[in-house]
């Protein structure tokens, strides 16, 4: 069977690629059973040849090609010629395709491919011309079938491996806890799925981590708030709260749990920085056309919580105040790394930024 894995989370992808390695048999023969090739390094004429061969002591085989179809796409692309080597190396792909004994599992991964382009909806070879000169790539005229056409007829199958979005993040975290015997609380699940986000390696990392400190007790928010190494930025967003509330007190105090968690003052700049840079960049999308946390995210890039937190104080700023904050922070950068004692910088930086008017 030939399956196309065609934009889908890379978390995703890898473990439906690892589930179906394991379905091969014992490690060892789902080793003498499989091989990867990379698009760049190989050929057409390459991939029907491993597809081909028969499997070692084994039912199966598995093959998985990373970034041929992409390559090609853009050489065909790249061609604006039906005549090309790369729309000839198309059709031999193609049409060996469907010649592939079922005995091996070939797995196409491309981040993308061009729906309006040859290899997605098909092309002609031209005819072969008698004065062609001698070199050039020759056809017949025979109509070959596009990725899209083979997907219809069942030819290949496309597997979709999406990153579950904002709103659906939290309870793919759940499913996929409970699938893995880690019991979470909703909260932390909530958590965990702001801090983090829809990057899936990570939050497996996270879970696991997490269930291993936890042990048999369910986890909890205060767990994630403790463990999971992104969650020192609702400390600093509590900092930034503080400073847009112009509260001296609230802002020292949240600086001095920082510290207390080994926060270096090149960190808390960096940190200062980023969340600034965030303000400013909700701030211009809440203008243009608002939303919720969730829209706002999908368009600036960014974690919904870090919107949500954004959302609750772009109103203690002003497009130049920020602007003159982002002055200050590369200020207090040059003065730091040119003989300034950084812990000191980092104090006055505060003081100033809970002083300042709007």
């Amino acid at each position: 069977m030939i399956y196309l894995h065609l934009n889908c989370d890379e978390y995703l992808s890898t473990q439906r690629l690892a589930a179906m390695k394991q379905a091969l048999g014992d490690a060892e023969m789902a080793d003498l059973n499989s091989a990867t090739l990379q698009g760049a390094q190989t050929k057409a004429a390459d991939i029907l040849a491993e597809a081909s061969m028969m499997p070692f002591l084994a039912a199966r085989r598995l093959l998985v090609v990373f970034g041929y179809l992409e390559h090609l796409d853009k050489r065909m692309g790249a061609s604006k010629n039906p005549d090309s080597a790369a729309h000839q190396e198309a059709a031999t792909l193609i049409e060996g395709a469907a010649r592939l004994p079922d005995t091996c599992d070939l797995v196409f991964v491309d981040s993308t491919v061009d729906k309006r382009r040859a290899l997605w909806k098909g092309f002609t070879l031209p005819v072969a011309d008698d004065g062609a000169k001698q070199g050039k790539s020759k056809g017949d005229g025979r109509k070959v079938a596009g990725l899209e056409a083979l997907i219809k007829a069942k030819t290949i199958v496309q597997e979709e491996w999406a990153t579950p979005d904002a709103r659906g993040l939290p309870g793919w975290l759940q499913r996929y806890a409970r699938s893995h015997n880690i019991a979470l609380d909703g909260r932390a699940v909530q958590t965990l799925a702001d801090f983090v986000g829809p990057n899936l390696r990570q939050l497996d990392n996270e879970l696991q981590k997490l269930s291993t400190y936890a042990g048999a007790r369910h986890i909890t928010a205060d767990d994630v708030k403790l463990l999971v190494s992104d969650a020192s930025e609702a400390l600093i967003w509590d900092l930034t709260d503080a400073l847009g509330q112009r509260n001296s007190g609230r802002a020292m105090h949240a600086l001095a749990e920082l510290r207390r968690g080994d926060a270096n003052p090149f960190y808390l700049l960096t940190m200062f920085a980023r969340q600034y840079r965030v303000l400013l960049k909700v701030k211009a999308a809440a203008q243009r056309g608002g939303g919720s946390e969730y829209d706002i995210a999908n368009r600036v890039g960014e974690k919904p919580y870090s919107v949500k937190k954004a959302l609750a104080m772009v109103h203690h700023y002003s497009v130049p105040d920020l602007i003159a904050i982002m002055d200050r922070l590369l200020e207090a950068d040059y003065a730091m790394k040119t003989g300034t004692d950084p812990e000191t910088e980092i104090d006055v930086l505060i003081a100033e930024l809970t002083m300042k008017k709007s």
